[in-house]
């Protein structure tokens, strides 16, 4: 029994010093079904959503509110300034909503196409064009809905992975930190941490 103990107290003492280590990257606020993911775990999805989507060049947040997108489209870059509001988590893929903070800009390097985005200015009133955004990606209003593969954002898979099908998540980023409201309880106990560390590219 003795041993028993010793081994469960050193078990006990190797998931506190993750979760320590973790909280760099994760924050949970029990009380609120909430969790913030902190500015390094923000980029890291950018990072997997810069490598899996097409035309989609960099993504970056802003230092006070929601996130920088830089999209090209043949010889034009649209620099598109939003923050996301809502996740649904699907069993095959993610659907999100986000919302423009203010309004596209176009730039381009060739005369040709300057003269195509002030046409774009002119008849568009300034709204991205159709055909312009990745696959899976379009806008309506000021909102911007997306549809991705769930593997495609491995680490909302596994922060949500024991959450239903359909289960819908609340975001706001603000300061470069992304905070996750849910209507159901979140705790360290249902991540899967050695998934977690691995995709966090954490080593001890």
């Amino acid at each position: 029994m003795k041993i028993f103990n010793q081994v469960k107290t050193k078990i006990q003492s190797s998931k506190q010093f993750l979760q320590k280590i973790l909280e760099d990257y994760i924050l949970f606020s029990l009380d609120a079904k909430q969790l913030t993911l902190k500015q390094k775990t923000v980029l890291l999805l950018c990072q997997q959503a810069v490598s899996g989507v097409e035309k989609l060049k960099s993504l970056e947040p802003d230092s006070q509110e929601g996130l920088i997108a830089t999209i090209e489209y043949k010889e034009i870059q649209i620099k598109v300034h939003f923050t996301p509001e809502k996740i649904t988590l699907n069993k095959d893929c993610i659907e999100g909503q986000l919302r423009l903070l203010n309004p596209p800009q176009f730039e381009s390097d060739s005369l040709v196409y300057r003269c195509l985005i002030a046409s774009w200015k002119m008849f568009l009133g300034g709204k991205i064009p159709e055909g312009t955004l990745p696959e899976g990606v379009r806008l309506e209003s000021d909102c911007i809905y997306y549809t991705l593969p769930r593997n495609q954002l491995r680490l909302l898979d596994v922060l949500f992975s024991s959450f239903e099908d359909g289960s819908v998540l609340i975001t706001k980023l603000s300061q470069g930190e992304l905070i996750i409201e849910s209507s159901v309880a979140l705790s360290w106990h249902k991540l899967k941490v050695e998934n977690l560390l691995q995709i966090l590219q954490l080593r001890f």
